[in-house]
């Protein structure tokens, strides 16, 4: 049991320490670094345009698409976290709909609004420099619903601030929304086994 729990958490380091070569703060400009943006990018087109339409029976809009392919990815950069572990977790929630949870959980990420603030504040001068500047509670829960980068942003922040409180991605994905349980952390687990047996090429 013991074992394959330690399994799970080097496979979610890896991932994570994968996302470190997209960081800003890495010279990403070699060619295979180009090439690896490329390849999860299209990953993430395919695996986002699939799950939604498996859940909704329709083809997602190509606008919303790009948007939330591109923001998963510069959230991943600024936050160092695999994009995989980012798409999988919004799979998670809510299947890439952009809804309103029934505990109140806004969004892709579907984070409550006071989560959102305290992040927000944890991390001011990091959304200040992405020109998010308002903090109050109000605007918070609009541009979570409204703004699909500020969700995606203060989501993987979230995360971030789990992994650097808990030391643990596994334990980090059981306090997302779960209680620290490993119920939750397990369905995001699975989630991401299912993006690398889809496309092997990652």
């Amino acid at each position: 049991m013991h074992k394959k729990r330690y399994t799970t958490i080097i496979m979610l380091l890896t991932l994570s320490l994968a996302a470190f070569s997209l960081s800003p703060y890495v010279n990403v400009n070699n060619q295979e670094d180009v090439k690896e943006d490329i390849t999860i990018k299209t990953v993430l087109f395919d695996f986002i345009s699939s799950q939604y339409k498996l859940a909704v029976g329709k083809d997602m809009p190509q606008d919303r698409l790009q948007l939330l392919v591109s923001s998963i990815m510069e959230a991943s950069k600024i936050f160092e976290i695999s994009p995989l572990m980012i798409a999988a977790i919004i799979d998670t929630e809510t299947n890439f709909k952009n809804i309103i949870g029934s505990y109140g959980e806004v969004g892709y990420m579907q984070l409550r609004p006071s989560t959102a603030q305290f992040v927000v504040n944890k991390y001011y001068d990091l959304f200040a420099s992405l020109n998010y500047t308002e903090t109050s509670l109000d605007w918070i829960e609009e541009r979570l619903l409204l703004d699909p980068r500020y969700n995606i942003l203060v989501g993987t922040a979230y995360l971030k601030y789990l992994m650097e409180t808990h030391g643990d991605p596994y334990k980090a994905l059981g306090w997302y929304n779960g209680g620290g349980n490993d119920y939750y952390a397990n369905k995001v687990v699975y989630n991401i086994n299912k993006i690398a047996i889809k496309y092997p090429i990652i």
